[in-house]
């Protein structure tokens, strides 16, 4: 159930991005307001909270976002709100944010450094990959210190793995492959 009721709604405040042609902009809002929900205890609580009446949670969320959320976003909450959908937000906004995604060719690129990449870097990493794929990349820059050093690349579900880890891992294998004859030992 939870996959249908993601795809309807999702659909749903797709075609209406669609339709005022603000896709990027109401996704943005409803992905900031969600990360707001997971830090603020609070707003977890009443929007999720069984007891508190609809009007009453729709009044709350009008008073803290009317001036600062975009008005598509706050009514689509209402809805879910008024529907009792609001359990299903999350599932609702990682679908919307796969068909914006598409819609928009954005692609997420997560690459992974045994340091921080520098703006500099990660701008001339995004060009190169701007130009080898028909895509508008975003990049997120994670640090993982036992990679050593190089980079590792996480497209979707291709990896690429340019790390010195990877490297002294796969030499490891072949120095393991080694019959032990052929090292001229007895």
């Amino acid at each position: 159930m939870r996959n249908e009721v993601a795809s309807k709604y999702s659909r749903a405040l797709f075609g209406l991005g669609k339709d005022h042609d603000n896709l990027v902009t109401l996704k943005e809002n409803i992905n900031e307001f969600w990360e707001l929900v997971l830090e603020n205890e609070d707003l977890n609580e009443v929007l999720f909270h069984q007891r508190i009446t609809p009007e009453d949670k729709k009044g709350i969320l009008k008073k803290l976002f009317a001036e600062e959320m975009n008005e598509d976003v706050l009514h689509f909450l209402f809805i879910l709100i008024d529907k009792r959908r609001e359990f299903f937000l999350e599932s609702i906004i990682k679908e919307f944010n796969n068909l914006v995604d598409d819609a928009e060719s954005i692609l997420h690129v997560e690459v992974t450094s045994a340091v921080e990449l520098n703006d500099s870097i990660l701008d001339k990493l995004k060009e190169k990959l701007d130009s080898l794929l028909d895509y508008n990349i975003q990049i997120k820059n994670n640090v993982d210190e036992e990679i050593i050093a190089g980079i590792v690349l996480k497209i979707e579900d291709y990896i690429i793995d340019g790390s010195l880890r990877n490297e002294l891992n796969s030499l490891k294998q072949k120095l393991q492959a080694i019959p032990v004859s052929k090292l001229g030992v007895n």
